[in-house]
């Protein structure tokens, strides 16, 4: 089987620029209080880019596509909220960014906003992957 290394890179590409700078950033604009800071979306930037090459490459989503790319939100989304949320409370350090407990998404409290951001970051993965699979079976 012939990998397109290319395409792989590209679609990743655009799901993070689609997820991260389009989905999440104006979820944050929007709903969020106060508003995430640039090394924040930069660092989820990456770590979704990462993240997309990977299930590109090694998922086969042939069969049960949808399923497997809710199930890859669901993964990216909780690794984010670990690196961001849990290990920073664990060693009182926060690398880029505010701490889950300096938002509110909406004015509702930690869960609540814990909540609905890891659902934005779900369908922000989703959303890209669908849009690259968009712009990339349409040029073909």
């Amino acid at each position: 089987m012939k990998r397109n290394y290319f395409q792989i890179v590209f679609r990743a590409i655009i799901i993070s620029i689609v997820g991260v700078y389009g989905i999440d950033y104006f979820s944050h604009l929007l709903f969020s209080n106060p508003m995430e800071t640039l090394p924040y979306f930069i660092v989820k930037f990456v770590l979704y880019l990462v993240f997309s090459i990977l299930f590109i490459s090694f998922i086969d989503v042939s069969k049960k596509e949808f399923t497997k790319v809710i199930i890859g939100g669901i993964v990216v989304a909780s690794i984010f909220g670990i690196y961001y949320n849990i290990l920073p409370l664990m060693f009182d350090f926060y690398p880029a960014g505010i701490s889950l407990s300096g938002l509110t998404f909406l004015g509702m409290e930690l869960f609540g906003t814990g909540l609905a951001f890891g659902t934005v970051h779900t369908l922000a993965f989703v959303g890209g992957y669908y849009f690259s699979k968009f712009l990339v079976h349409r040029s073909a």
